[in-house]
């Protein structure tokens, strides 16, 4: 069985790609169950179907994890500033 060479490539970000693949699975999901965009009628909507459900449910998924990334990103040390970001002094 021939072995093939071990390809990795660096990602700098980690966090930025899980979320833009989180974004770019959202476009997948609307794009393949239009349904899920929100109707702004008021009369009740019919059971949707399973694949609507489940869609729905990953998409409640995808909003909590959206949520962490930004807890997670708050909770980051300012990394920008030349000090460290751990000055009180604004200049």
């Amino acid at each position: 069985m021939p072995r093939y060479p071990h390809v990795s490539l660096p990602v700098s970000e980690p966090i930025a790609l899980i979320d833009a693949t989180l974004l770019f699975l959202v476009q997948v999901l609307l794009a393949k169950h239009p349904d899920l965009y929100p109707t702004h009628e008021t009369e009740a909507q019919p059971r949707p179907p399973p694949g609507v459900r489940a869609a729905h449910h990953i998409l409640d998924a995808i909003r909590e994890v959206h949520h962490a990334i930004e807890v997670y990103n708050a909770a980051l040390p300012d990394t920008l500033s030349p000090s460290g970001g751990t000055d009180d002094i604004p200049f």
